[in-house]
């Protein structure tokens, strides 16, 4: 609608800001009615109110069924009900209110010939429209001193939403089992932060709740409600709890780890000599420190992490975190695993297995390395010679290979174990489709039974069909997300790189993904990576 349309506005004869209100809109195109409806319990607007208004009004001609779908529909939208009337030298003050009630506008429309209006008549419209909050008095003078000019005449307060519950932390768990790097990017082998040592009554954590926001109020005076923010569970694990205000504590001493996203604080196991006959093989939930050596043929597995203050001959270790403080001699028997982190000081004749770094201080001598992410050689030495070491993205070292030419493997963009777990994971993802699909079989045949006839053990057999579907979905959901991050970890590990600082020795064959490149003259201070489908040779970097 142009300039020259010619606005009146009604409200439905109710104050509560959840009731519904009609606007009647006079242009040269008709006369035009707007529904808008209630909110919440608010009452409608009724057919004889806009009759009312009609009447007075003088408007003739006007469409009483499609008066009554209109208010029967409150869609908010404009609906011509009658021809346009004839024109008025009578001012008209327009005043409207938005559908979400946050903003009114002003506009007086004054034909060619019509009195002025005054102030009062304008401040009056807008009473009676309801508009009681948030009113711009300047901007209505400009209405008022410019006849035509639409303004916005008020502004509700919008609500602030609430904040939601978060879990603020008072330890350090990002560092945890990473040894601290320097700033030239070696590694410092004498701060190794392998455990989150807490004692009991220590604060872990704390649980800040939600906010419920703050209110705002419409043109009309009413609230407008916030949004609440959501709450959480707080992360209690084994031998926490939560007290006052939220907060997280220890309930023993001991090692906190994290397990399904929950703080658990377990007991450390402490071994003061070596793992021998004296103490036989050892298995435990929580972490172990060995203050001697482990001896060849004996076992030492943890859930969390293990420490070895002495060396590991011919024995076999596993844990998440996996530090050998003097180093490894694997006898060719035995071998290091962890789901993280290994760290040694020497690696020899030993298989080795991390799904995440292997970082030596010295050298790795004709050993079977496997790193999910990066093999680190560079102390004084900084030497890989014979053997076979694979990583998923980097192997650096200061020396490779020896000046007798003896065989050395490096292999990057491969991790063995990240592999052996996707083909698993395939495997396994079949079979619980399988067993899903002979399920929904059953119970489709189950439903298909009269229910009110069907015996007492079917429906029994049917709640436990359901459930265990139930049960299979969220299975090969998991395990689809998991499928997901190592097709992830596959793609990165295409970049992987082999850096020697020093000299890399005749003997060397660099592996990157499926490509091989033998080394057939002594190079130094390079970085092997992969481009063009060929193995290329750059500045060490």
């Amino acid at each position: 609608m142009d300039n020259e349309e010619r606005l009146l506005e009604r409200t439905a004869e109710t104050t509560e800001a959840s009731d519904g209100y009609y606007q009647i809109i006079l242009s040269d195109s008709g006369v035009f009615l707007t529904v808008f409806p209630p909110q919440g319990n608010g009452s409608p607007v009724r057919e004889h109110v806009i009759l009312l208004d009609l009447e007075k009004r003088a408007i003739k001609g006007f469409d009483l069924p499609v008066i009554v779908r209109t208010v029967r529909e409150a869609s908010g939208l404009p609906v011509r009900i009658a021809p346009p009337p004839p024109l008025s030298a009578e001012p008209e003050i327009q005043v409207l209110v938005g559908r979400d009630r946050m903003e009114a506008t002003l506009q007086i429309i004054a034909p060619k010939g019509s009195r002025p209006v005054t102030m009062d008549e304008v401040l009056e419209k807008i009473k009676q429209v309801g508009v009681t909050y948030g009113l711009d008095h300047a901007a209505i003078q400009r209405a008022f001193a410019h006849p035509g000019l639409k303004v916005v005449c008020a502004r509700g307060l919008w609500p602030t939403d609430g904040q939601d519950a978060y879990i603020k932390y008072y330890v350090d768990l990002e560092n945890k089992g990473k040894p601290a790097e320097l700033e030239d990017g070696r590694v410092d082998f004498k701060n190794l932060n392998m455990f989150t040592i807490v004692r009991e009554g220590d604060l872990l954590a704390e649980k800040v709740p939600p906010t419920p926001g703050t209110p705002g109020i419409d043109v009309l005076g009413q609230p407008v409600p916030p949004k609440p923010g959501k709450d959480i569970l707080p992360p209690l694990g084994k031998n926490v709890q939560m007290i006052d205000n939220g907060k997280i504590v220890a309930t023993m001493s001991g090692q906190l780890i994290i397990t399904n996203n929950k703080l658990n604080v377990v007991p450390v196991i402490e071994i003061n000599g070596d793992v021998d006959l004296s103490t036989g093989n050892i298995d435990f939930v929580g972490n172990i420190i060995v203050r001697g050596s482990v001896q060849a043929g004996f076992l030492v597995k943890a859930e969390g992490d293990v420490e070895v203050a002495g060396t590991v001959s011919g024995g076999t270790v596993e844990g998440k975190n996996v530090c050998v403080r003097m180093g490894v001699q694997g006898m060719n028997r035995g071998y290091i695993k962890a789901t993280e982190n290994v760290v040694a000081k020497f690696i020899e004749n030993a298989t080795v297995y991390a799904g995440s770094d292997v970082l030596v201080s010295d050298v790795i001598l004709h050993s079977r390395i496997s790193a999910g992410k990066r093999v680190v050689v560079e102390g004084r030495r900084g030497l890989i010679a014979g053997g076979r070491v694979l990583a998923g993205e980097e192997i650096r070292a200061k020396v490779t290979g020896t000046h007798l030419a003896s065989n050395t493997d490096l292999g990057v963009g491969i991790n063995p174990l990240l592999r052996e777990e996707y083909q698993k994971l395939r495997m396994e993802i079949k079979k619980l489709e399988f067993t899903l699909e002979q399920t929904q079989k059953a119970l489709g045949l189950l439903r298909a039974m009269d229910q009110a006839t069907m015996p007492k053990d079917k429906h029994e057999m049917m709640l436990r069909l359901t459930k265990a579907q139930f049960h299979l979905v969220g299975q090969v959901e998991t395990m689809r997300n998991r499928i997901n991050e190592i097709e992830v970890a596959f793609e990165e590990m295409r970049h992987g790189k082999i850096r020697v600082r020093d000299t890399v020795y005749p003997g060397v064959k660099i592996i990157i993904g499926s490509l091989v490149k033998p080394i057939r003259e002594t190079l130094s201070f390079v970085t092997f990576y992969a481009e063009d489908g060929e193995i290329k040779v750059g500045p060490y970097k």
